[in-house]
């Protein structure tokens, strides 16, 4: 609900069960959410590219590079309100871009 604008929260079909999957190999998941009838009413995706790092060639550590996230809630009419955000600096914010579309972000 984050990055939902306020004044469309109310707009949305609300889930009420979550399932998420995530992936071992890399940083990245799925969450999607379910209505009341089993329905989708809810999705996100998250990726996070990371890179070795260091700051005296002997000691390295993983940081994050590069985050995509898309995020969508089902509206009434059946359409989906998207969110998609892309950070190249994770310390950098960004603000996500909205979409409408006819059916869930895949």
């Amino acid at each position: 609900m984050d990055e939902l604008p306020a004044d469309l929260a109310g707009l949305v079909e609300p889930p009420v069960s979550f399932a998420i999957q995530r992936d071992g190999m890399i940083v990245a998941d799925r969450s999607l959410g379910m209505d009341a009838n089993g329905e989708a009413c809810f999705c996100a995706f998250r990726h996070v590219q990371t890179a070795l790092r260091s700051e005296d060639d002997e000691i390295f550590y993983e940081t994050p590079v590069h985050v995509e996230t898309v995020t969508a809630w089902r509206l009434p009419d059946h359409r989906w309100l998207t969110s998609h955000r892309v950070i190249g600096d994770p310390e950098q914010a960004t603000e996500p871009e909205l979409s409408l579309s006819r059916g869930m972000p895949r």
